[in-house]
C-alpha cells in the first residue's frame, strides 16, 4: 500500500499552551487511509454527475488493485480539518504526513460500499486545473463520515462568511 509521499514535516511545539494545543487537535478524527489517486481527469458527462463519476474511478482502482478494498490496521492516521485545510497525522498526532490548503480542496464526497464500509473521498487540485488527485480515506462509521464532511463544510463556511 502506498502511503502518503512526505512533503514539509512538522512537529506541535513543546513550547504551545495546552488550551491552543487542545484548541487545534479538535476537529482531529481518526481514520484509515486508503491511498491516492492521481491525475484523475473527470468529463463533463450528461448521465453521471462529478460525484457519481470521482466514485466509480475509485471503484475500477480498488478492482484494478491501485487501492485496496479495505482498510488495515497500519493505515491508522489522524485526519485534522482546520480553516487552514486538512491535515494528516501520524497516530501520535506529532508529524504531518500530508497537507491540504483548504483551497485546493475541490470536493469532498462521502459514499458507501453498499455495506458497512464508509469511505471519504478528497478531490485536490486547483481551480483553473482539470486534473484532481483523491485521497481515499474509510470511516468507522457513516456518521463518522458525515461529521468530517461537516466539519469540511463548516470551515468553508467560515472563510466565506469572513469575505463578507
Amino acid at each position: 500500500m502506498a502511503m502518503f509521499p512526505r512533503k514539509k514535516s512538522s512537529k506541535l511545539s513543546h513550547s504551545e499552551s495546552l488550551s491552543s494545543k487542545d484548541e487545534k487537535l479538535k476537529n482531529v478524527t481518526e481514520v484509515h487511509f486508503m491511498g491516492i489517486l492521481p491525475d484523475i481527469k473527470l468529463t463533463g458527462s450528461a448521465t453521471r454527475d462529478r460525484e457519481a463519476q470521482l466514485v466509480d474511478r475509485i471503484e475500477e482502482a480498488q478492482i484494478e488493485g491501485r487501492l485496496p478494498m479495505s482498510a488495515q490496521e497500519e493505515s491508522r492516521v489522524k485526519l485534522n480539518v482546520s480553516l487552514h485545510g486538512i491535515q494528516v497525522l501520524d497516530l501520535k498526532g506529532q508529524e504531518v504526513l500530508q497537507r491540504h490548503p483548504l483551497h485546493t480542496i475541490a470536493q469532498v464526497v462521502h459514499y458507501s460500499d453498499g455495506g458497512s464500509i464508509n469511505n471519504i473521498a478528497f478531490k485536490i487540485g486547483l481551480v483553473d486545473k482539470h486534473t484532481y488527485s483523491a485521497y481515499v480515506f474509510q470511516c468507522v462509521s457513516e456518521e463518522h463520515a458525515v461529521l468530517i464532511c461537516q466539519q469540511v463544510k463548516s470551515m468553508f463556511d467560515k472563510v466565506t462568511e469572513k469575505g463578507r
